[in-house]
């Protein structure tokens, strides 16, 4: 697979991990994941709860990608990536109203 065709997929998974609805409940339930030796700073626990979510945001699309890669025998190697990234833009239309609102678009 190209390095490159990562990019946009790290990118969607970027602007889900801030922007996702389901922030709010990974933030709150911080003492469940959140090492107890960290500073309990609300910045370190927004940032490591934006970072939960854009890796939940790779993991799970990457999961069809790699079965239908596996079953094809890695034939085309652009449509696995495209998979991938409408995996990922999937989990993302959630998102798309926080967006909005952020670009003043709303």
């Amino acid at each position: 697979m190209n390095r490159n065709a990562l990019v946009p997929i790290m990118a969607v998974a970027i602007v889900n991990g801030i922007f996702s609805p389901w922030l709010l409940a990974v933030f709150v339930l911080y003492p469940i994941w959140y090492p107890a030796w960290l500073p309990q700073y609300a910045q370190l626990v927004y940032m490591a709860s934006a970072l939960i979510l854009s890796t939940l945001t790779i993991m799970v699309p990457g999961v069809p990608a790699a079965i239908h890669e596996r079953i094809s025998g890695g034939a085309n190697p652009a449509l696995t990536t495209s998979l991938w990234l409408a995996g990922a833009l999937v989990l993302t239309v959630p998102a798309l109203p926080n967006v909005m609102l952020a670009l003043g678009l709303r």
